[in-house]
């Protein structure tokens, strides 16, 4: 996918004079849904990109182990603020007839990886609302045979990440956190673990402060970028991610880069009652 006025309006946007070189990042291939699915409905696409970081020195580790340290709190090795991150998309409707489709964006730090659609926090409602995705899921117009592009900014990223840290990591509900602008936080609150209400106890205990409060330099930033694409007709999603690397921690080769010169993130699926 290749914009060039919208990349340099972009660009010049987003740098404001910065000396960071933006990174390009093309998927290898584009996000095709919205066919007939044989049960009634039709086809959502998935898909998950790691950024291409490079593996942690021996210096940086021990220069975060020191922070963490005098923080009381686990610090990740990619924070919130040493890369910012955009996703432009391009959504093309491949049918003669007008559609609707939905673009949920999630992710994952180094720590966990966030998908709305494995978390039920009251399975004892069978009409409670989903977990929400943590941006998009707006309805958006596809004329027929037609194209419409857009952008998760920068600013709707970095919400993204600090509403992650706070749902995974401090137990927050993710209504709330989605729910709340959290992007200019200095610190959360981490809480207990929460607790579905079941048939057997359906009030169960309340959440209370658990652990220090974890300061904003702590914050953990998104290394993985998931898509869920949900159009009605036969759609295909394409999509650049742009990175601002402002520590050097992205490997120049990007997605070329050979395995030994990245760092194999493994986040865990985060499940209530973790």
């Amino acid at each position: 996918m290749r914009f060039p006025a919208l990349h340099a309006a972009l660009i010049v946007i987003g740098l404001g004079g910065c000396a960071n070189d933006p990174q390009y990042l093309q998927p290898p291939a584009d996000m095709e849904a919205g066919m007939d699915d044989g049960m009634g409905g039709t086809t959502v696409a998935k898909a998950q990109l790691t950024l291409p970081i490079k593996p942690e020195t021996s210096a940086e580790m021990a220069a975060r182990m020191t922070l963490a340290n005098k923080l009381g709190v686990m610090v990740p090795y990619v924070k919130v603020g040493d890369i910012d991150t955009e996703v432009e998309w391009t959504i093309t409707n491949l049918d003669d007839s007008d559609g609707i489709a939905m673009i949920e964006l999630n992710g994952a730090n180094e720590w966990f990886r966030y998908d709305p659609s494995v978390i039920v926090l009251d399975p004892t409602d069978d009409e409670a609302p989903p977990t929400p995705g943590l941006q998009g899921d707006i309805p958006l117009d596809v004329p027929a045979k037609g194209s419409i592009s857009g952008t998760f900014r920068e600013d709707q990223i970095l919400e993204a990440s600090i509403d992650l840290d706070q749902i995974t990591r401090g137990h927050v509900n993710p209504f709330a956190a989605v729910l709340t602008v959290n992007k200019n936080d200095q610190s959360f609150q981490p809480l207990s673990t929460y607790i579905p209400p079941t048939q057997t106890m359906p009030m169960p205990p309340m959440q209370t402060a658990d652990g220090p409060a974890v300061p904003r330099e702590a914050f953990a930033e998104m290394i993985e970028i998931d898509l869920v694409f949900k159009p009605d007709h036969h759609m295909t999603l394409d999509y650049d991610i742009r990175v601002r690397d402002h520590r050097g921690i992205m490997n120049s080769m990007g997605l070329d880069a050979p395995a030994n010169q990245l760092t194999m993130f493994a986040p865990a699926v985060y499940m209530v009652g973790m």
